[in-house]
């Protein structure tokens, strides 16, 4: 069974919607989730449902807290992506300008290339 986990995040000063995914469920979940249900299943007092029930929500809180903080990792690389990608175009921008300079100084220093004074050759 595949999934997957919307998210909005900042891109480049915009809000964007994205999708984290397609996730498909591990052996080992399903095998986790076959287990509770085996249990479940099994509990015949209050004392052992609570048991169960207890051991189910610890479960859930971990995979919860693993989700949001993978989430937050996902939308920081997200936008420190965003933030290289536009100081990249921002040095080729600086640069292109260099280059435009130094051509512009090439053109106009040429001529005093040929001697401090012109009109002594």
């Amino acid at each position: 069974m595949k999934f997957a986990v919307p998210m909005q995040l900042q891109w480049n000063g915009q809000l964007c919607t994205a999708v984290m995914g397609p996730f498909e469920h591990s052996a080992e979940r399903e095998f986790a989730l076959t287990v509770s249900r085996n249990a479940l299943k099994d509990c015949n007092d209050p004392a052992q449902l609570r048991a169960v029930a207890s051991n189910l929500l610890e479960g859930w809180a971990m995979m919860n807290t693993a989700l949001k903080e993978t989430m937050l990792e996902n939308m920081q690389l997200r936008q420190a992506i965003g933030v290289r990608d536009s100081s990249l175009e921002a040095a080729e921008a600086l640069l292109s300008e260099a280059v435009t300079a130094l051509q512009q100084h090439e053109k106009q220093s040429a001529p005093s290339r040929k001697g401090l004074w012109p009109w002594r050759r």
